[in-house]
Formats: structure tokens, C-alpha cells, sequence
């Protein structure tokens, strides 16, 4: 899109794409009528301290005891600062600091995944990482000269689907691949993606994105009945069967393209 896709290429009348889906079952689809994924934004929280000795940190500004307070605070966003009615996730991935058992450093730094499900929220939550991480640092005594520091890397919108694009293809998908086979969406997680920049607001380009089953129904039962649990995606133990959900991605995406561009099978 920063390369003027739509503007080298032509805009398109719609926008689709999918995605497996681990907790689905193999032959099953599934999309919503609207919010199909939620907002993504990844920040930096960079807590600066006053180096010492283990043995004498009265001499210093211990930024792992800072960071850790931070941590623990930042999920005081989703249960006191936000309606329980609005789905919230802030989580901390990574927590970098010191070098040895015996100093205390000069340094940690936090990288945070903050999501939501709307614009208002998404833009609360980010103020609310800043203000509750930059305050800690002060209540600890860290000097004006040496503030907690956010930094907003990256961001990306709710995923929403065109409702009526979506009632249209869900429609298509049951012909093509049977009633049974389209499952009414139900947002599971706060998981994100990059597609709905080709649907911004403003472009009018229609979009559908749906999820593919990734999991055959003989795993998905015997998780059900005490056997191993279905991984999550980006989890080491991560499993799909990887023919079925291709096969039965590539059949949906096929008919979807057809009824768009008025083709009979």
C-alpha cells in the first residue's frame, strides 16, 4: 500500500483473503458479519536505573524491581481502567535486563502487544501504558533527567468485515462446500492482521476474510475427551493438517472469486 498498489494497479471492487484457524476443524470456514480481528500495537518501554552493587542498592535505582512494578500495574488497564464490556489484552512479551547475579544495572526494557476491538479503546489503552509506566518510574524517585520512556513501533486497525460482502460469500461458501460446512463466527481471541489495511476507511474497497480449519475433527475429539490440547498458533506445538486445510482453503477462495466476478461453475 506505502508502494501505491491501488494507485499503480487499479483499486479492486473487493478485498479477500483467509487465514487456517487451529481451534476450527478441517472442512469448516468460518467469518463475521463484522469484526472479524482486533487492533495490534507493539511498544517499547525503556526504564532507565542507577547502576551499583547487589550488596549496596540503597546507592542506586534498581530498573528490574521499576519494571517489574510496571508489569504487574499494566494489567490494572484491562480490570480497573477500561469497561468490562470492552475486550482488552495488554501483554508483556519480553523483558531484557541486567548481565550478572551480583549488579544491579542500569536498564531494563519491556516490549508490550497492546489490542482492543475499537479505536476509542485501542487509543485509551496506548495513553494508559505511557502514563502508568512513566509514574512508576516516578514514584520510584528516577529524576526528570531520567524519565521512563514508550515508544509506539508499529499499529494496526480492527480487522472489520463488510457485512454485506459477508452474508453474500457466506452464502457461496455453503454452496460450495456444503451447509454444514460454514460455522457462525465467534471471535475467540484478540488476534490481529495486517489485511485490513487493503479495507481501510476511506479506500471503499469491500473486504471478507475468513478462517480456515486447520484441525481434524478425530485431534479436536480426543482434546475434548482429556487427550492433548489443540496449540495455539505461534506455539512450538503447533499442528495443522496441512492437506485438508489448503485443499478446502484453495475451494472457498475459488467460488468466493467466481460469484464476485459473475462466473458459473
Amino acid at each position: 500500500m506505502e508502494d501505491g498498489l491501488y494507485q499503480r494497479f487499479g483499486k479492486p471492487d473487493y478485498a479477500l483473503a483467509f487465514h487456517v484457524a487451529a481451534e476450527l476443524e478441517t472442512g469448516k470456514v468460518s467469518a463475521a458479519e463484522g469484526i472479524q480481528y482486533s487492533s495490534s500495537d507493539t511498544l517499547d518501554v525503556r526504564v532507565p536505573g542507577i547502576g551499583t552493587h547487589g550488596a549496596s542498592p540503597h546507592l542506586g535505582k534498581d530498573p528490574v524491581y521499576i519494571a517489574s512494578q510496571i508489569v504487574t500495574a499494566l494489567q490494572s488497564i484491562d480490570s480497573r481502567e477500561i469497561s468490562p464490556l470492552k475486550p482488552v489484552v495488554v501483554t508483556v512479551g519480553a523483558f531484557h535486563a541486567g548481565s550478572a547475579y551480583n549488579i544491579i544495572s542500569d536498564e531494563a526494557n519491556l516490549k508490550l502487544t497492546v489490542r482492543a476491538n475499537d479505536e476509542e479503546t485501542r487509543a485509551k489503552v496506548i495513553a494508559l501504558v505511557e502514563r502508568i509506566a512513566v509514574n512508576i518510574g516516578k514514584a520510584h524517585g528516577l529524576p526528570d533527567s531520567m524519565p521512563v520512556t514508550v515508544k509506539h513501533f508499529s499499529g494496526t486497525p480492527t480487522t472489520i468485515n463488510d457485512p454485506a460482502l459477508a452474508r453474500r460469500l457466506n452464502a457461496v461458501m455453503k454452496r460450495a462446500l456444503g451447509e454444514g460446512a460454514v460455522v457462525p463466527y465467534e471471535q475467540q481471541n484478540m488476534g490481529a492482521e495486517d489485511f485490513t489495511y487493503f479495507v481501510a476507511p476511506g479506500l471503499n474497497v469491500p473486504g471478507y476474510y475468513f478462517a480456515v480449519g486447520g484441525t481434524t475433527p478425530e485431534r479436536i475429539a480426543a482434546a475434548k475427551a482429556g487427550g492433548p490440547a489443540i496449540a495455539g498458533h505461534h506455539s512450538p506445538l503447533f499442528q495443522i493438517a496441512p492437506r485438508e486445510s489448503i485443499t478446502v482453503g484453495a475451494r472457498a477462495m475459488v467460488a468466493a472469486v467466481l460469484d464476485l466476478a459473475g462466473k458459473k461453475k
